[in-house]
């Protein structure tokens, strides 16, 4: 059933990315939503299951770039098992701390991606201009990171943990 869950996110993000943020755009950057959905996943699931979750995102973000498929993946993949592995010592689930997590983690998603175009051959991927939509990216997705969460743990079966508990009747 949560496999499910987070293809429909995954759905909905991609849809949503390749229709309102064609055309929205902050300093000619749009939000990364897939590198958002990655990072949270790390966030959310943990080191492994995060980043397999990541891998998933990144593999429907590489069906319309035009770049060797498997790509983002591995980008995404990887940024979200170092965001799980560090998640559980540093951060304790505020939003101000989420949005910066999420900031960090889509620049880093973004470099990656650039470096392992470079590497596979894809020229001209690395340059000056990398580190200003990086920068722009993260930011965005650092302000989207909010919205995004309550899917999320829908799709993972987290709850959240801004509601009060319900109470117990005996």
């Amino acid at each position: 059933m949560n496999a499910l869950k987070i293809g429909s996110v995954f759905l909905v993000t991609i849809v949503v990315q390749l229709t309102v943020f064609v055309d929205v755009r902050v300093a000619g950057v749009a939000p990364e939503l897939l590198a958002l959905v990655a990072v949270l996943a790390g966030f959310l699931a943990g080191p492994e299951r995060g980043a397999t979750i990541a891998f998933g995102a990144g593999l429907v973000w590489d069906v319309w770039l035009p770049t060797p498929l498997g790509l983002a993946a591995m980008a995404f993949a990887t940024v979200a098992f170092v965001v799980g592995s560090i998640e559980a010592g540093l951060f304790h689930d505020s939003r101000l701390q989420i949005a910066g997590l999420v900031a960090l983690g889509t620049a880093a998603a973004t470099i990656g991606y650039a470096l392992l175009g470079e590497v596979v051959g894809q020229r001209g991927m690395v340059d000056l201009e990398l580190l200003r939509v990086a920068t722009i990216a993260g930011v965005l997705n650092g302000m989207l990171a909010p919205l995004m969460l309550r899917p999320l743990r829908w799709a993972l079966g987290r709850p959240s943990p801004y509601r009060a508990p319900a109470p117990v009747r005996a």
